[in-house]
């Protein structure tokens, strides 16, 4: 369900004076002064997904490919960037390309659908990034019917591998991911967060 529009650059000031400029808060993963839509919710049952363990999971869009940002600072950790296929249907879930940033206190945010070889300059896996930083563009790689970002923070692998598809992200191929390192499961479920221009993300409206 598509939710009404948001501006960052409107709500920007907001969270500033409410919350504060402390690099563990979240910010909205794009630029400011960029509109942008809240196409599907944490706790949204219209998809067979954003629910249980993936319930805290939030999409993104614009109606074209938008600068995505680093909502916190930290470590990348997993990126792929060799994919630049994407389908309405399960089959395509592995052509995903993605970046997972650690924030270093046992969580880790995961940026969804990215387009290929969109990568900003200074991006690689293992650098450090901080919050506000531009990572890459949206895209509709994986499992997706149109260009957006899927955004949500989850707790960390800890001890998994790292960098598995290279510096650059495209040592996979792009039909292959390996999920188990960074994605959600009963130990590493997705977590509520606030953003600092949208304190209410947590109430998940469906």
């Amino acid at each position: 369900p598509m939710q009404p529009v948001m501006s960052r650059g409107l709500v920007l000031a907001l969270g500033l004076a409410a919350c504060g400029t402390s690099p563990d808060v979240y910010r909205l993963p794009w630029q400011p002064g960029v509109d942008m839509q809240l196409t599907q919710d944490c706790n949204d049952r219209c998809c067979n997904d954003h629910v249980g363990l993936d319930g805290f999971a939030y999409d993104f869009a614009n109606g074209s490919g938008f600068t995505v940002v680093a909502a916190r600072g930290g470590t990348i950790t997993h990126l792929k960037m060799s994919s630049a296929v994407g389908c309405g249907t399960t089959d395509c879930v592995d052509d995903a390309n993605y970046i997972v940033i650690d924030h270093g206190d046992g969580t880790q945010a995961t940026y969804l659908h990215l387009a290929a070889a969109s990568l900003a300059p200074g991006i690689a896996c293992g650098v450090t990034v901080g919050r506000g930083q531009p990572l890459a563009t949206s895209g509709t790689t994986g499992w997706s019917t149109g260009v957006h970002l899927h955004f949500q923070v989850s707790d960390v692998h800890a001890g998994a591998a790292t960098c598995e598809c290279g510096a650059d992200g495209t040592a996979c191929a792009p039909t292959a991911v390996r999920w188990a390192p960074f994605w959600v499961d009963r130990a590493h479920p997705s977590v509520a967060i606030e953003f600092d221009e949208w304190p209410s993300a947590p109430s998940c409206g469906d």
